[in-house]
């Protein structure tokens, strides 16, 4: 049953917006940007995991366990930690536990002061305010951890020589690498900033709009999402912050020599 607030988009409504993929799929074809097989899987998976997802939800935000909804969190990170790093392709040991203990801390960290001191929500499981808000705060931290990696790791692979050349004359791996530390911090974080620079005047951000449609007062909105963006800027910096730091010690072995990789 639909709240008579919002519009239902009917099923023969969701068909007829795969015309649009189709669309930008003719294009990527016509043009020969060898993107076919990209395009059709991140649909076919977007689609397929957004249908289950809904359908565990149901049944998630019906019964309403602790337990359970925590589960489901720790599978959001565990997933997202896997991503990361298949996206990445950073085969270093050691870097998934460090990467989910790095995002464990910033994003359930934020969340927790999110739900405790902002949102104060009773109880403070409920599955219909945690995991839809956890989910914005992990899916940003990992596109921030993701590109704070890349930059880090290819960064310290590429200036190898320069690195080297810091620590044979006495300097630590932080100081080797302080360099290359800040350009994947700072790359990490710009997207956060620009999209909250935007936030307004250039678009209104998904969260504020699904609260509008769903026939909530503007200025609730605007506050609901002033506080979340706050709290995803916060989790990016200290998930990056941490595995960058966190990294660093696995790049260097215990004479401070750096690995090969």
């Amino acid at each position: 049953m639909s709240s008579p607030n919002i519009q239902e988009i009917s099923l023969l409504q969701m068909a007829i917006c795969y015309l649009l993929f189709l669309v930008s799929f003719l294009l990527i074809f016509y043009y020969r940007m060898n993107l076919e097989k990209d395009a059709i899987i991140s649909t076919i998976r977007m689609s397929v995991q957004l249908v289950i997802a809904g359908l565990v939800l149901k049944y998630v935000f019906e019964f309403n366990y602790w337990y359970v909804v925590l589960f489901v969190l720790l599978f959001m990170l565990f997933f997202g930690v896997q991503t990361i790093l298949g996206r990445t392709g950073i085969k270093i040991r050691k870097t998934f536990p460090y990467l989910f203990l790095s995002m464990l801390i910033g994003c359930g960290g934020t969340m927790l002061f999110f739900i405790f001191a902002v949102v104060r929500q009773e109880p403070w499981y409920d599955a219909r305010y945690l995991i839809p808000l956890f989910g914005m705060i992990v899916g940003n931290s990992m596109n921030g951890c993701a590109l704070a990696l890349e930059r880090y790791v290819t960064g310290i692979h590429d200036n190898r020589d320069a690195v080297e050349a810091v620590l044979s004359f006495g300097g630590t791996p932080s100081e080797a690498t302080r360099d290359n530390f800040l350009k994947a911090f700072r790359a990490s974080v710009l997207p956060t900033f620009a999209s909250m620079t935007g936030m307004g005047v250039v678009f209104l951000p998904g969260m504020m709009t699904g609260q509008i449609l769903s026939g909530a007062e503007p200025l609730l909105a605007v506050r609901y999402q002033i506080a979340i963006m706050l709290a995803i800027l916060s989790s990016v910096v200290f998930s990056v912050f941490l595995i960058l730091n966190l990294e660093t010690r696995l790049l260097f072995n215990r004479k401070d020599q750096l690995i090969e990789f």
